[in-house]
């Protein structure tokens, strides 16, 4: 009985813990959006604009509050670092770069007070995406797929596999993997 019990117990270990490099990217572009869609249902309830900043191996939310950007208080929305996966953006049909123009309460609100130690402060909360409390959104792409800088020896199938998570302005978010029929723009 105890034999079983063990034997049962190690497929279990096993079978959780195996999951591939595919698996956590595809894992990775469904959290991804889900949490887009809790951060909407959020901003349409509480009448609060968010947003989305991201890098190539982590993102996180944020909100608009007093005319600034902080990092959303709900716990789900919190930073989402991504272990061997990165992640490439295109914002409104554009591919992102960091220095392209952003979302800076500083040029959303030109007629508030210019406060420089604050404007330092939220730099790194100035979101990409915005999530707005009338329910539309920046529209989107997100391409998740394996970080080949980190990691060596994968097979060819991982080399080639990504998972993309799409949303227009009306805040309709799909997701896809290059397994799927629809095309990858």
């Amino acid at each position: 009985m105890v034999l079983i019990m063990g034997l049962a117990t190690s497929f279990v270990v096993m079978s959780v813990g195996g999951s591939t490099y595919k698996d956590n990217v595809k894992r990775a572009a469904h959290k991804m959006a889900a949490l887009s869609n809790i951060a909407l249902d959020q901003a349409v309830l509480s009448g609060r604009d968010y947003g989305v900043v991201f890098a190539r191996d982590k993102y996180h939310f944020v909100e608009l509050k007093d005319q600034r950007w902080e990092p959303a208080q709900d716990e789900l929305l919190k930073e989402q670092q991504l272990e061997d996966i990165y992640l490439q953006a295109e914002v409104d049909g554009f591919m992102w770069l960091p220095d392209q123009v952003d979302y800076s309460s500083s040029a959303l609100f030109s007629e508030r007070e210019v406060d420089e130690e604050q404007d330092e402060k939220e730099k790194p909360h100035i979101p990409q995406l915005l999530i707005l409390s009338s329910g539309e959104m920046t529209p989107f792409k997100l391409t998740f797929a394996v970080d080949q800088e980190k990691l060596f020896n994968l097979d060819t199938d991982e080399i080639e596999y990504f998972a993309v998570v799409k949303a227009n302005t009306l805040g309709l978010l799909t997701v896809f993997d290059s397994n799927d029929e629809e095309s990858y723009e």
